[in-house]
């Protein structure tokens, strides 16, 4: 039924206490999100000083977090992009027996870290991983956001917001690390596509394209969500511009970061040149889970291809529940994802909105499960933490 139709029913509403309702439900996601990340920091915190206790951790400020891509992400942000693998060398010479350059690392992340160095006058390491810590409160608030209509009391929203502020993989979160930003951005473009806000929805697309590879993505989910809200009948003479417009802003970032490095390194596609001289290109993605299982001498691999596997079916689940833009997005990531490798393939799978939703949605009726599955991600989390300053590279 047309919208105006329902003016005359909605003529006796008392404004005042719409907007009253709509604050009470802001304050509640805010509160619950607030509460959860103050916790997160926390539980973060404390780990990472027990791990001083054995081993070789060295954990005493903030900075400390900042390893593994972190360091790339670290010399975005002292020197942007490097114009040439032989400068990447000059600045990073403990790199000099393979070709270690920044171009895979999108920008909008070490951005966000920049405009907290200039504010605060922290070092670099520090704004980045004061950057994920900040981003952790947005994306927990965004996820409330996307379950919105779904959450009514505060254990709802405890709950799921939970889900990301206690992430097995938490330590991305902490540690100097886009996922955080990435999830806020994804978790908003299904919001505001739910609503058909196509110019909200096609700008957070836009700046996910910009933090990650796989940011871009979000056009199909987009047009999957614009066709449902034209009950999949298109009229090209009635076109709604708006839509248009969002669809063609969801990949605005990845081209402009693509412009900016044909400017400074000559090639648009630095960044796919980049993975491939580490060992990642595009291949078959059944062939990259018959050898994780094929991995007799390491542990993780076969754990990761499960997790494919499983993260493969809550995408086909995800049709059935009536959400097939999320099942197709997580489906296409792990796509991607695979084709490239194994090594970095569980983060793609537990920092994605889709799949949380679906965990959620799984056990939001069963208290039991939730407690189990509760002490897993925390216990899983706490043992990340403890790996990430061990030296393992399986957490990069």
């Amino acid at each position: 039924m047309p919208r105006f139709a329902e003016a005359p029913a909605l003529a006796g509403i008392d404004a005042g206490a719409v907007r009253r309702r709509l604050w009470s439900r802001i304050s509640a996601n805010l509160w619950v999100a607030l509460a959860l990340w103050v916790g997160s920091n926390l539980f973060t915190y404390g780990i990472a000083n027990f791990a001083t206790w054995e081993g070789a951790a060295h954990y005493g400020r903030m900075k400390d977090l900042c390893l593994w891509d972190c360091r790339w992400y670290q010399s975005i942000v002292e020197f942007g992009y490097f114009h040439s693998i032989t400068e990447a060398r000059a600045t990073h010479p403990e790199h000099q027996d393979w070709v270690a350059v920044n171009w895979p690392f999108y920008p909008l992340f070490p951005m966000t870290a920049s405009g907290l160095r200039k504010v605060f006058r922290l070092s670099p390491a520090g704004s980045l991983v004061l950057a994920g810590k900040l981003e952790l409160l947005l994306a927990i608030y965004a996820f409330l956001l996307m379950l919105s209509g779904e959450l009514e009391t505060t254990e709802d929203r405890v709950r799921a917001g939970s889900l990301v502020a206690f992430n097995p993989y938490l330590i991305y979160a902490h540690a100097g690390y886009s996922e955080p930003l990435y999830f806020t951005l994804i978790a908003l473009s299904f919001y505001f596509a739910r609503r058909s806000r196509w110019l909200a929805a096609g700008a957070m697309g836009g700046l996910a394209s910009a933090t990650r590879v796989t940011g871009f993505l979000f056009s199909i989910s987009y047009l999957m969500e614009w066709l449902r809200a034209q009950e999949w009948r298109l009229s090209w003479r009635a076109l709604d511009r708006k839509a248009v417009i969002g669809l063609l802003l969801c990949p605005l970032g990845m081209a402009l970061f693509m412009l900016h490095l044909r400017a400074r390194v000559g090639d648009a596609l630095a960044f796919q040149q980049a993975e491939i001289s580490w060992g990642r290109w595009l291949g078959n993605p059944i062939s990259t889970l018959i050898l994780c299982f094929q991995q007799t001498r390491l542990h993780w691999p076969p754990v990761w291809a499960v997790m494919v596997i499983a993260a493969c079916l809550v995408s086909l689940w995800l049709f059935k529940l009536g959400k097939p833009e999320m099942g197709t997005y997580l489906a296409l990531v792990l796509l991607l994802a695979t084709s490239t490798g194994y090594w970095s393939v569980a983060r793609y799978i537990w920092w994605q909105p889709p799949f949380l939703y679906a965990i959620y949605r799984l056990l939001r009726r069963n208290a039991g499960a939730w407690l189990i599955y509760s002490a897993l991600a925390a216990g899983m989390a706490a043992f990340m933490v403890l790996e990430w300053f061990s030296g393992h590279n399986f957490v990069v």
